[in-house]
């Protein structure tokens, strides 16, 4: 099998998704934000709900809806793990025993980020609920993959590193299709970073065994990365890094080429420096990881945009010539965008933070919004002539990623 994506705004045929958040996440919800990534509480059941939902809607669309989580289930009931549990009673007593551990070491500093963040919840609560939902998600993960597939699954996600790979429903960010290759993502925080491996291992089952790019330096992550028409944007700040970007272009910058697409990084150095700096992501950065947190294609001549943030990134234009890297300052993002008559669907600072631009463009004018409550700029896709859909994705988000987070399209076609 081979990828097929050469822009953003083609129609989508099919997308890469990891699936339902499981046991991975509810341990998540026992570590403190610095170390989970997320906001300090939300309901992974309802999540799990919304996550099916979310393809139920995507498949009513004529899409493949291809799940990395049931491909590596698979993949890994067909091979042996020698330390992993053997019965689904095993791995549930070492899965509760790991949310103690979690619980006990971790337990003032949830109750800080509850007050912090003025959540009106209490810790052990969240905890017995946790318990209960291990036992009532793992039976679900024997239905769906048999006992050995779940056992082993979640040993992989929940016990064989320190934390549990709580983050990795949003499947975006581990792999990025480009052209007919598949670029491997190198994640920032360690949390994630073994997300990635991970989902080879589940593009390998699907067939997606040529034509993986591999970085040797930096960190890039599959949401700063979009391509709209001779371009590949690639946003650089808090988790992406330019030497990532560099990388890259030595890996695949001459196939792009080939295919009329250059590689420019639109950067935020305040970002950059501060990501260099600090042992934790701040909510600025939280809010603003990715490229696609605050910019995405709609069409051809046409993005939506968080204004500020696109003042605040200067484009930076990386080629080669004979092996060597070049580089050339390109101005700010907004002039980038105008030099090519893009237009620009501006979106205010709640609009940004309520996830407005991270939407799924499934092409021919036809998008999914995370969120109905942005109702301003749904109105304003309909007005110009687009078809506007609503996963209603209010737990999901609390991961601070939405729907283009949870999904990478690796098949759209030119129609």
């Amino acid at each position: 099998m081979k990828p097929n994506l050469f822009d953003e705004t083609h129609r989508l045929e099919e997308v890469l998704v990891w699936g339902e958040p499981g046991i991975e996440a509810l341990l998540g919800q026992l570590l403190p934000k610095s170390k989970s990534l997320f906001f300090s509480y939300y309901d992974v059941q309802e999540a799990r709900q919304e996550f099916r939902h979310m393809q139920e809607l995507i498949e009513a669309e004529g899409i493949l809806f291809t799940r990395a989580k049931d491909a590596l289930a698979k993949a890994l009931s067909k091979t042996e793990v020698s330390d992993a549990p053997k019965t689904a009673a095993e791995i549930e007593q070492a899965l509760l025993r790991r949310a103690s551990e979690y619980y006990e070491t971790y337990r003032e500093r949830k109750i800080a980020d509850f007050s912090h963040e003025g959540i009106h919840g209490d810790i052990d609560e969240v905890y017995l609920q946790v318990q209960q939902e291990i036992k009532k998600v793992l039976q679900e993960d024997v239905n769906a993959y048999g006992e050995t597939g779940a056992v082993r699954l979640n040993h992989l996600l929940s016990l064989s590193y320190e934390l549990p790979l709580a983050n990795i429903f949003y499947g975006r960010d581990q792999s990025q299709a480009l052209t007919d290759r598949i670029a491997l993502s190198a994640l920032k925080w360690e949390i994630r970073k073994p997300e990635v491996q991970v989902f080879k291992q589940a593009l390998i089952e699907l067939g997606y065994s040529n034509g993986f790019i591999e970085l040797d330096h930096g960190t890039l992550e599959g949401g700063d990365v979009a391509v709209l028409g001779d371009t590949c944007y690639i946003g650089v700040g808090a988790r992406t890094s330019l030497s990532a970007v560099k990388n890259l272009s030595k890996k695949i910058g001459v196939h792009l080429e080939r295919q009329g697409i250059q590689i420019v990084a639109a950067v935020n150095k305040r970002h950059v420096e501060e990501a260099s700096l600090y042992g934790a992501p701040t909510d600025e950065h939280m809010h603003l990881m990715h490229l696609d947190m605050f910019w995405i294609p709609l069409a051809p001549d046409l993005v939506m945009a968080y204004g500020h943030e696109l003042d605040q990134r200067e484009v930076i234009r990386i080629s080669r010539n004979m092996d060597i890297p070049v580089i050339e300052e390109l101005g700010s993002f907004r002039e980038f965008l105008s030099g090519k008559n893009i237009d620009i669907i501006e979106v205010d600072e709640k609009e940004q933070a309520n996830f407005a631009t991270n939407l799924l463009n499934l092409g021919n004018k036809t998008v999914i919004m995370a969120l109905s409550t942005n109702t301003r700029v749904i109105q304003e896709l309909e007005r110009r002539g687009f078809r506007v859909l609503s996963a209603e994705l209010n737990k999901l988000v609390n991961g601070y990623g939405a729907i283009h987070c949870l999904t990478a399209p690796v098949r759209r076609t030119k129609k």
